[in-house]
């Protein structure tokens, strides 16, 4: 078959349906299953879902196909996830790249994953365009050419991912997880497939696979956002009528796993730091009964601070560092899974400790306040995930596969109906010891040496401790439309938006600090600040604490930045009151208990070492530290682990003293609430908090930026690692700079699936799969550069690579149309980000913190508008300096730093520069 013959027999099909429509009417018509939900379903068998989201401004829409890795034949694994990557990759009407530049050009974003059961084509934009979006994913997935040389380049692409996925713990072990619990099933092997498996697939295999699985009785679109269902369903029709309605679906009888009645465990070791434990029990299909009490029960048990796991190990003992639950449960029977992080010394505790905390769930139940915490927080995480767009576009396209029945209520319902005595009944019928897998992966030479013969040991004692324990009695112990700004008097500064769209309402409050506060002695004292200040207020200590805010279904939690912190909390509206009064409370009496406090720093140590397990994470560090000398931003955002280990209460306390004081303080809040009424409620709460006579000099202190290295400097960190990473950067500038805008845009004609780093790099050149520009933007200064993560022989070739399209910006002005998608992009983005109350409060404190004023996100789009392609490159000369920057490489060995660069790099770029272009 010809590169083109696929898309042009689809073409035909097109047509034909096109013109059947134009000659023979059809009562087809968006059918309302809900209060602004429609669904339909077309002759051909296509189904169509829309949820209208008047005045929201904002569209995702979304074709799902039944079509996951466990359809695959044995030859074939691994085939649809390279389908989802290669579907971006031209069409006859589109060349590489313009599929992912179309939606961006009008200020949207891309992408798609691979499941086991079903792949999903997604774009998120302004609603104005959906149907551009609609278009352009339709020409994709029809009409993809799936040529051969593309295919040879994304291989090497894929190969790299699953490099990436074997040097992260987490991801790892869920795969050996999934192999050792699924010893029949296809949900033990890998989505991605293998090197192997994928190498050898052909252009051949692949449009086979889509003659079997990419016909309409295996497509549903799902559009939500600012439209019209009747409109939607008219363009599916227009651009999707016409496929062939398939007879027999072509879908493999799946082998089911037969039930297990023996415990498993296996042992692996690997170049990390902490030790990763998983355990594993089946549990049915997502359409089995029990499936709403098992949900329920995985809330209980290890979802929150106040679940009983986290409680008990983390608050109690101290022996994790984290640890919660989730469950796998799809068409098929999944698994009911339990994670931690820990130190490998402590692996036989921590597992007898969760399995005597599961196995206790069978003895008695659980007590009312709990079953009720629970239900409600599992009803809030849907409530609060309908605020975006893409969000409840995948729990109407989820719920319609596995279900059919795309209105998430009676599963709702079934969470409401779930009593003590069912998570007691499946608790007994599911998570027992002898349906137990259970995984370690533990830093090499820990030499764990857990035979099966001690598993079962440990197995037993956890039971007997279970029947002593009796768990419920235990735990009963100029501005923009609808916004407002007030200036109080003790000095705080009060943002207010009214949004009643959802019942939900974000606090954010803002103080000044941060790394940018911070010393070598100190550095780590404001994320410490930031996990203690939820850990107890007043008279409440941690755990009463996280129990009253799990009673709300909300979330409170500090938090600290690079030049800010404070505290965030996310309400059901009718929670906000008590919610406030809450934050006030940490705000004015933070406990800094002595105890939390060492549960704290034991944390914040554990967080310094997982931190050398991610090798982007150690880069960017090393860059940092090397790029801000003499400014706090070359401190480690983690801390140091000595500050950390030094610092006091007393010293923590001093320090949030400076630092958290009423005139120091920007609190917004944005949801369905009164302006006036939130007004007079904080002026009731806060009004008492007065500021000290004079100003703290540390607080006030005005720091001067770093100069531009005077040399290269270069940063060279060999690990035992598959791939190595690469940070060429240079200073950058601030939020309030006259270049911010410049450097935004040149970043995004950088990055992106249809930027210049994804297009040569990664598309032409196959040489990583992540790979990136980034323009950080402080208070005094900034970053500017570029990453690539890739496989230690293409070491040299990446970092030449990176050089010539640095040049190219420096020596060339950019396109218009590169240009028009940047900042369609930025703009796109920008808006795109700010859906949630959450985001939209977030931002507002920032912005006023900052000085950008309330009415930035207007004059955000305007001066992106009003920066042209003259403007990029001055920014792209001036920033971009070869004698003046930093690089850091790490991971596996090859060439030395110094040897590739300066001189050979820079200068080797620039003649490559021509040649790129060319090919």
């Amino acid at each position: 078959m010809s590169p083109i013959s696929r898309g042009t027999h689809l073409a035909l099909f097109l047509l034909t349906g096109i013109l059947a429509l134009m000659m023979t009417p059809t009562d087809i018509h968006a059918e309302q299953i809900a209060p602004r939900l429609y669904k339909s379903q077309l002759e051909n068998g296509l189904t169509v879902i829309t949820r209208e989201t008047p005045g929201t401004g904002v569209a995702t829409v979304q074709l799902w196909v039944e079509a996951g890795s466990v359809y695959e034949q044995p030859h074939e694994a691994g085939i649809t996830h390279f389908i989802e990557h290669m579907i971006f990759k031209g069409t006859p009407s589109r060349g590489p790249g313009e599929v992912a530049g179309a939606i961006e050009a009008v200020g949207g974003r891309v992408n798609a994953y691979t499941s086991f059961e079903h792949t999903v084509y997604h774009a998120t934009l302004n609603a104005r365009h959906w149907d551009t979006a609609m278009e352009v994913l339709a020409d994709a997935v029809l009409n993809s050419l799936f040529d051969p040389e593309e295919l040879e380049r994304e291989k090497q692409v894929i190969f790299e991912e699953i490099l990436m996925r074997r040097d992260r713990p987490e991801l790892h072990l869920f795969q050996e997880m999934m192999a050792n619990t699924f010893q029949v099933h296809p949900y033990r092997l890998p989505i991605s497939g293998t090197e192997e498996s994928v190498g050898a697939i052909s252009r051949e295999d692949i449009l086979a696979y889509l003659e079997r699985h990419y016909h309409p009785d295996n497509f549903t679109v799902v559009v939500v956002g600012d439209v019209r269902a009747a409109q939607v369903l008219d363009e599916s029709r227009r651009l999707l009528g016409g496929l062939p309605r398939r007879e027999a679906p072509g879908k493999r009888d799946l082998p089911q796993e037969p039930p297990q009645d023996d415990s498993r465990l296996f042992l692996e070791e690997q170049s990390i730091n902490q030790t990763h434990l998983a355990l594993a029990f089946p549990i049915p299909a997502f359409k089995h009964p029990d499936t709403a009490a098992l949900n329920v029960l995985s809330q209980i048990l290890g979802q929150g601070e106040a679940s009983r796991l986290n409680e008990r190990l983390r608050h109690e003992l101290g022996k994790v560092y984290r640890i919660d639950t989730s469950m796998f449960s799809s068409r098929d029977p999944g698994i009911f899974r339990v994670g931690a992080v820990l130190d490998a010394e402590h692996s036989r505790e921590v597992l007898a400790e969760i399995m005597a905390e599961i196995l206790a769930l069978q003895h008695a139940p659980v007590s009312d306040e709990e079953l009720d915490r629970a239900r409600r927080n599992l009803e809030a995480d849907f409530v609060f995930n309908l605020e975006r767009a893409e969000g409840m576009a995948r729990v109407l396209g989820s719920f319609a596969l596995l279900t059919g029945d795309p209105r998430e209520h009676e599963y709702l319902e079934r969470i409401r109906g779930v009593e003590a005595e069912d998570l007691m009944r499946v608790a007994a019928s599911y998570l027992t010891p002898q349906k137990l897998t259970a995984g370690i992966l533990a830093p090499e030479g820990s030499n764990i040496a857990l035979e099966r013969q001690e598993l079962a040991t440990i197995l037993q004692q956890a039971a007997t401790q279970a029947q002593k324990r009796h768990p419920a009695q235990a735990r009963e112990a100029g501005l923009p439309p609808h916004t407002h700004r007030f200036l109080l008097d003790n000095g705080i500064t009060l943002l207010v938006r009214e949004q009643r769209d959802v019942p939900t309402v974000a606090v954010r409050a803002v103080f000044t600090g941060g790394l940018r506060g911070e010393t070598p002695l100190t550095n780590g004292a404001f994320t410490f600040i930031g996990e203690l200040l939820p850990r107890g207020a007043g008279d409440r200590d941690f755990r009463q604490l996280a129990r009253t805010v799990a009673d709300m279904a909300a979330e409170i939690d500090g938090f600290s930045g690079r030049n800010t912190f404070g505290l965030k909390g996310d309400f059901l509206a009718r929670f906000f009151d008590q919610g406030l009064l809450i934050m006030r409370d940490i705000m004015l009496e933070p406990a800094f208990s002595p105890d939390e406090t060492e549960r704290v720093r034991a944390e914040l140590l554990a967080n310094l070492r997982r931190q050398e397990d991610s090798l982007t994470s150690v880069a960017f560090r090393e860059f940092n530290r090397s790029l801000f000398q003499g400014h706090p931003y070359a401190l480690n955002t983690l801390g140091a682990a000595g500050a950390i280990r030094s610092l006091t209460v007393t010293d923590l306390q001093d320090i949030y003293r400076q630092y958290a004081r009423p005139d120091r303080l920007v609190l917004s809040v944005v949801g369905d609430i009164d302006a006036e009424g939130v007004k007079n409620q904080v002026e009731e709460l806060f009004g008492g908090w007065a500021a000290p006579a004079a100003d703290d000099p540390a607080v006030v202190e005005t720091l001067l930026p770093p100069e531009p290295p005077a040399r290269p400097v270069m940063v060279n960190l060999t690990r035992d690692r598959e791939q190595v990473h690469i940070i060429i950067g240079f200073l950058g500038t601030t939020l309030t700079g006259p270049d911010r805008y410049a450097l935004e845009l040149l970043d995004q004609v950088l990055s992106g699936q249809s930027g210049r780093l994804f297009t040569e790099l990664r598309d032409r050149r196959s040489l990583a799969y992540s790979l990136s520009s980034f323009s950080l933007l402080g208070t005094d200064t900034g970053s500017f550069g570029v990453y690539i993560g890739t496989s230690p022989e293409r070491r040299e070739e990446a970092i030449k690579e990176l050089w010539s399209q640095l040049y190219r910006v420096r020596n060339e002005p950019i396109s218009y149309a590169e240009l028009e998608r940047a900042r369609n992009v930025l703009i796109g983005n920008y808006r795109l980000g700010l859906q949630t109350n959450g985001a939209q409060a977030m931002e507002m404190a920032l912005n006023e913190t900052y000085g950008l004023g309330l009415d930035f996100a207007g004059r955000y789009p305007r001066r992106l508008e009003a920066t042209g392609a003259e403007e990029v490159l001055a920014a792209a000369q001036r920033y971009l300096q070869p004698e003046r920057y930093v690089m850091v490489t790490i991971g596996g060995e090859g060439r030395s730093a110094e040897e590739i660069a300066p001189g050979a790099a820079p200068e080797d770029a620039k003649e490559a520069i021509s040649a790129s272009e060319d090919n």
